[in-house]
């Protein structure tokens, strides 16, 4: 199994149509080749993980580089693990809105993210460093 963490952040003119575009292409086509993963996608940046072949994950991070609607893409690690710490999930994702900042849905989403990063915490080199990005990103420091 092979994993890769990285940073984005996300062009100007990303919008939820375009968020949305991106996880039902990415979750379609990384079914098909047995990616898992975790998207978050918070403040107009993106920290993901990815997990599946070498071969696959290489592809897409070539893939990511080459988009246009991410600028700074920067690779956090990648490496080998012994399995998947996201099987079950092909990709997670929760939007922003101005609603669900109001009613707290935002802040529970932000909570139930460090409680995670908690419960993973020394189990891979890449997923300590995505979940350090993901606090990172979450109390807006500098990634």
């Amino acid at each position: 199994m092979y994993q890769l963490s990285y940073f984005s952040k996300a062009t100007s003119d990303v919008s939820e149509e375009i968020i949305s575009g991106i996880l039902e292409t990415s979750r379609e086509r990384n079914k098909a080749i047995g990616v898992t993963g975790c998207l978050v996608f918070h403040k107009f940046s993106f920290v993901q993980i990815i997990e599946g072949e070498k071969r696959h994950i290489q592809s897409l991070f070539e893939d990511i580089r080459q988009d246009k609607r991410h600028s700074e893409v920067t690779l956090l690690w990648e490496g080998k693990n012994n399995g998947r710490n996201f099987g079950d999930w092909n990709m997670a994702y929760f939007a922003e809105s101005e609603e669900r900042s109001s009613n707290g849905e935002m802040k529970n989403f932000e909570r139930n993210l460090l409680l995670l990063s908690e419960l993973s915490a020394g189990s891979t080199a890449v997923l300590d460093m995505f979940w350090i990005s993901v606090r990172k990103l979450i109390s807006g420091e500098v990634i």
